[in-house]
């Protein structure tokens, strides 16, 4: 595939917005509880998009993979319905999850550890699907869990040579589980399994409905649940302030909208590959706009595990490229 400069440049804006959303969420919570902002957000991302995601072009790759009850004079069919609020429940879990965690750790690593949905994914397809990960997928789920015990290491002070030991996972574990467990951290990381369902989910539903009408379902039924849970697991608090405003202006229309159509837009001119590369800068964006924002470094643990999180990912996905090219 010939290289697309313009393509690759657009995704890495992309990557720069979503880097961005993380520090948007930490400086909403400042007036928003966490499950009020994520209601708001995808019900207003959900009006504002109505016009774009119902365009009822198709192009020709997408028209032999949708449903024949999925016709340009029907809209919103019972399939629709129900894969919506499926996938609405993944997407709650997901951005809830990231948004209440931002309330307590920091933009880098809620960054790095969202990011880890990547290897989850191949796992979940095979629960879901029955379709079988592959040993790329299994190396680079030992290096990510290897970076998550260095990001989630509740020991501070200086590095010792038995922490470059692939024991190290077992001692992490067993001092989160007396209670080392950072509460954002644990909540992110739940959140990145919802958001690998939501993936996972959103990628059946897309070849049997409207790509459109899915994302819309979904996005309000993500919105208006997270505001019927907002009183019950919160004490709702909603300060208004041109600082929320602007935090809401940019998680709508740049982290979901603008994100949304560049991604849907260009990632098709590139190899698979490629756009995960381009996407594993996210978090790293992430954690230089966080250390922007709100002066919060990485330490050298968390330097390190971020560093296998993305080496893990970027193992899973060149492992099957490499072993693709070789049957060719």
């Amino acid at each position: 595939m010939q290289r697309d400069l313009r393509a690759e440049g657009l995704l890495v804006l992309t990557a720069l917005i979503w880097g961005g959303t993380f520090a948007a969420i930490k400086w909403a919570l400042i007036d928003i509880s966490p499950m009020l902002l994520v209601g708001i957000r995808f019900l207003l991302a959900a009006f504002l998009a109505w016009p774009l995601l119902l365009r009822r072009e198709v192009s020709a790759d997408q028209t032999d993979s949708i449903a024949d009850t999925q016709k340009p004079h029907s809209l919103f069919s019972r399939t629709t319905w129900l894969w919506g609020a499926l996938i609405g429940l993944g997407m709650l879990a997901g951005y809830a999850g990231q948004t209440i965690g931002l309330k307590y750790t920091t933009v880098a690593r809620s960054g790095f550890i969202t990011y880890s949905f990547a290897l989850y994914v191949p796992f979940l397809q095979f629960l879901i699907i029955g379709k079988r990960p592959g040993v790329g997928n299994l190396l680079g789920l030992f290096v990510v869990i290897l970076g998550l015990s260095f990001i989630t290491d509740p020991q501070v002070g200086a590095m010792r040579a038995g922490d470059f030991s692939p024991l190290r996972v077992w001692r992490v574990a067993a001092e989160l589980s007396r209670g080392g467990w950072n509460k954002g951290d644990l909540f992110t990381f739940g959140g990145a399994v919802g958001y690998a369902f939501y993936v996972v989910l959103l990628d059946r539903a897309t070849r049997i409905c409207h790509p459109g009408e899915v994302t819309l379902v979904q996005m309000f039924v993500c919105g208006i649940l997270a505001l019927v849970l907002s009183p019950l697991v919160e004490s709702p608090v909603l300060v208004l302030s041109w600082r929320l405003a602007g935090a809401l202006f940019y998680l709508v229309m740049l982290g979901s909208i603008v994100a949304l159509a560049l991604m849907n837009w260009f990632q098709r001119r590139l190899s698979p590959l490629r756009a995960v590369l381009i996407y594993s800068l996210e978090p790293v964006f992430a954690a230089f706009i966080g250390w922007t924002m709100f002066g919060t470094g990485m330490s050298v643990r968390e330097m390190i595990g971020a560093f296998f999180i993305l080496s893990g990912i970027l193992v899973s996905d060149l492992w099957d490229f490499i072993r693709r090219s070789h049957r060719t």
